[in-house]
């Protein structure tokens, strides 16, 4: 979508969009296309209802020694959580190479062939139509192997819409996990339950608020078996058991305004919209409400592999990070940026050229942990697509062992 300026009078502030401006599925959703405006015609057959996938091939699978997956494939999660329920092993390959005359990229997926995850893999080539291609030697690159995780949702009493999204999208693709709710939080130990735990937008208090804003209840109206799903994420009790976790070795993927707790862990960032006195820009210089954008992603790391240098995301007036010149030396390494002062693919961007050079995610050593920073929101209503290899790479990631 072109939305187009509109101004409250000549020479005055602009009047921003009331809601969505840009909503380009194929672009959230990582579809390459061709915009064709003249009438076409062809041998096409109208298909009632969903369209069942194109059921897949298994190439060179008798005496294979093990299967290659790609990597950029989002059902390729689905698999590997099947494999993993099943007690199959699971890498990732962490160079390219050359099999089967053809050039596998890093990342690529390697599953050793047994009897079980032979039936697996049948099973996915003809109901998720994936490909899968035997190897008759296993790969000469080191491996990463893949382990059970376990994954800790942020929810709250009375609900959360990003929440809600984001258990959809764990349930379709089959990773295990459950939900945690403050209380839970608070008491602390969460490295006893928890590898990885999943902060959505609304989550994380800001850096300056001492909590998230909620409805509160009154604890004798609820019933008993929901009392412990009340409270709210604060920073006096919840945030120190955040740091705790990470410092232990835990993993915490933050998207979008949870990439507050950037702040609380005291990291050398800061807000990349601001003014020369370090001030919050105001909608008369920079607003974008939710709109597609583009930014350059590092795909030679393994939390970017499956994807390409250049990536399609969904913003909604998302945080975005400045990076302070010690921030390297502090295990802070930038995931994807805006190399571009004009990054608007969809929608509505006032003063888009502020962005450019912003952080739009990170990943951050803490202790023994890592802290993943999703300014955008890369699984909005379950429809980007694109973006959702992120969020699964760094699930895998909390509980990968090279080898």
């Amino acid at each position: 979508q072109d939305y187009p300026d509109d101004f409250q009078y000549e020479g005055g502030p602009p009047i921003p969009p009331y809601d969505n401006a840009g909503y380009t599925l194929a672009f959230q959703m990582g579809v390459e296309f061709d915009r064709i405006l003249n009438d076409i015609d062809g041998p096409f057959e109208e298909i009632e209802g969903f369209a069942e996938p194109m059921e897949g091939e298994i190439l060179n699978q008798e005496n294979s020694k093990g299967f290659l997956l790609d990597h950029a494939i989002n059902d390729a999660a689905t698999v590997t959580n099947r494999l993993l329920a099943a007690n199959q092993k699971v890498y990732w390959l962490d160079q390219a190479f050359e099999a089967n005359d053809k050039t596998w990229d890093r990342g690529t997926i390697y599953i050793p062939s047994t009897r079980r995850s032979s039936e697996i893999i049948e099973k996915a080539a003809g109901e998720l139509g994936i490909n899968f291609a035997g190897v008759k030697e296993v790969p000469a690159t080191g491996k990463i192997r893949i382990n059970d995780i376990r994954i800790g949702l942020w929810d709250r009493y009375g609900g959360s819409m990003q929440s809600g999204w984001t258990r959809f999208i764990l349930e379709q693709f089959e990773f295990p996990f459950e939900k945690v709710f403050p209380k839970r939080l608070d008491r602390g130990n969460l490295s006893k339950d928890f590898d990885v735990l999943v902060f959505v937008s609304g989550a994380i208090p800001s850096g300056e608020s001492r909590r998230y804003s909620w409805n509160s209840y009154d604890e004798s109206d609820i019933p008993a078996e929901y009392l412990d799903w009340l409270g709210s994420v604060t920073k006096e009790k919840t945030i120190p058991q955040l740091l705790e976790f990470l410092r232990d070795g835990g993993t915490i993927i933050a998207i979008g305004s949870s990439t507050s707790l950037a702040y609380h862990a005291e990291l050398p960032v800061s807000n990349h919209i601001t003014d020369s006195e370090g001030k919050q820009l105001g909608r008369e210089s920079y607003f974008i409400p939710s709109s597609v954008l583009q930014v350059k992603l590092d795909n030679t790391l393994p939390v970017g592999w499956g994807m390409n240098d250049r990536i399609d995301i969904f913003f909604h007036n998302s945080p975005v990070f400045r990076l302070k010149p010690d921030a390297d030396k502090n295990g802070i390494t930038p995931v994807a940026w805006f190399d571009s002062d004009r990054p608007l693919r969809s929608g509505w961007a006032w003063g888009q050229d502020r962005l450019y050079g912003g952080t739009a995610m990170a990943k951050a050593e803490v202790g023994k942990g890592n802290l993943y920073l999703f300014g955008p929101e890369i699984l909005f209503r379950a429809q980007s697509h694109g973006t959702y290899r992120l969020f699964f790479n760094s699930l895998y990631l909390a509980t990968s062992v090279k080898e």
